[in-house]
């Protein structure tokens, strides 16, 4: 518990590798907020270094890639910005064109081995501060006040791919304008999400860089800068069709395509209004519809019980509810891992349902932070195939059991209701 919170900024100031001035400007309930996330950051690192060390000597790069994107964002969360800099860097230097087959280990592993130290001795340093706080995970969870209603302008900040300044600097009239287009980025995705598929798996190249210009200009309206200059850079790289890499092409688009879903899912869970006027971009809480969970059933009686289910399909998720339609629990749904992890630093599901081909995230990692949380609820993971290898690692990392896909009703009622008992 911190008890003179003048103290508690002055010792978090302390701390060199996180911005001063983000800590200078915080209130008392933003530094509590603040102590809680370094606590279950600090907590997920060691998880985390090990998983990569492992992924390395497995000469897994795309975990490697997936291990090093949650480390930054983890940084970044904390205003460890200098750090976050650092492996964002990094991974565009090594990762950004998707092809894993032309990253050098050498070079993977010199800076592995210059940043996972120097991480350890910033979460050390870390450590040590909460420690003289006295700050605890689960006291600042209960003494946490009621969030203040959320803006419109808020919820779009909190997707990292579109640019903030660029969101704060817009006038009510001009946000209410952006939250069209963003819907109209998200309704324009799937068409051209399939036609830039089809016209790469015939090789109609003129067809790819139109598909992927008319990409880069959807991107650039709604300020996703980082994606839309990652598509440029590819249509430069590729303008003359004759000597196109044909499979490297194909692997970015794979690559570049699932980025771009995620960033639209996540537009659509924030579930804006089609169209808003000015005087409602601050809505109170009743209009503010959305969390980290969206509800998608709630519970019958006071006995009903909490599942969350992660996946990245509304249709899988639907198709769950309606297999436990008749049983009276309260059902929520996430679409990503940093979602989960923001919604279970407040919340305790009783069973949660982890899709194991969730994009850009390594399922055995995401277990393991959900441990590290302090979350005790069995997790069932579903799966299109299954190995004895498979299942043995998934139980060491706390998966209680598993559903198969394509998903039988009645298997995942025997399952749930063995495991809610």
């Amino acid at each position: 518990m911190i008890n003179d919170y003048a103290v508690a900024k002055e010792k978090l100031l302390s701390l060199t590798d996180i911005d001063a001035e983000a800590v200078r400007g915080m209130s008392n309930k933003q530094l509590l907020s603040f102590a809680q996330s370094l606590s279950i950051t600090a907590a997920t690192f060691p998880v985390q270094k090990e998983e990569l060390e492992y992924a390395f000597g497995e000469n897994s790069m795309e975990m490697v890639f997936q291990l090093f994107m949650i480390m930054s964002s983890s940084l970044a969360q904390v205003h460890a910005d200098a750090l976050a800099g650092e492996c964002d860097e990094f991974i565009n230097s090594n990762f950004a064109d998707g092809d894993y087959s032309n990253v050098r280990p050498e070079r993977v592993k010199a800076f592995i081995d210059y940043f996972l130290p120097m991480l350890s001795i910033f979460y050390s340093d870390v450590h040590t501060v909460l420690c003289e706080l006295e700050v605890d995970e689960d006291e600042t969870q209960a003494e946490k006040a009621p969030k203040a209603p959320v803006s419109y302008k808020d919820k779009i900040l909190s997707i990292k791919e579109i640019n903030a300044d660029a969101v704060n600097e817009m006038s009510d009239m001009a946000l209410c304008i952006f939250i069209q287009t963003l819907n109209t980025f998200t309704k324009d995705f799937q068409a051209q999400e399939k036609g830039l598929k089809n016209s790469i798996k015939i090789k109609h190249y003129a067809f790819v860089m139109q598909w992927l210009t008319a990409l880069e200009q959807a991107l650039t309206k709604i300020h996703a800068t980082a994606l839309a200059a990652t598509c440029s850079k590819q249509i430069e790289i590729n303008k003359d069709f004759n000597n196109i890499r044909h499979e490297r092409l194909e692997v970015f688009i794979d690559y570049f395509l699932s980025s771009v879903s995620m960033l639209s899912e996540d537009i659509k869970a924030l579930r804006l209004p089609e169209k808003i006027e000015p005087g409602e971009l601050h809505a109170s809480p009743a209009k503010q519809l959305t969390s980290d969970a969206e509800l998608l059933a709630s519970g019958a009686n006071e006995n009903s019980k909490t599942i969350l289910i992660i996946n990245k399909m509304k249709m899988f998720m639907n198709s769950i509810k309606n297999a436990l339609s008749e049983s009276g629990h309260k059902i929520l749904g996430v679409m990503s891992a940093e979602s989960t992890v923001n919604y279970l630093k407040t919340a305790k599901p009783d069973l949660i349902i982890l899709d194991e081909d969730l994009p850009q995230t390594d399922v055995f990692v995401l277990t393991k932070i959900i441990r590290v949380t302090g979350q005790k609820a069995p997790i069932l993971i579903t799966t299109g195939k299954i190995t004895k290898e498979k299942m043995v690692k998934y139980m060491e990392v706390g998966v209680a059991d598993f559903i198969m896909k394509p998903i039988a009703p009645a298997d995942v009622q025997k399952k749930i209701a063995k495991l809610l008992m």
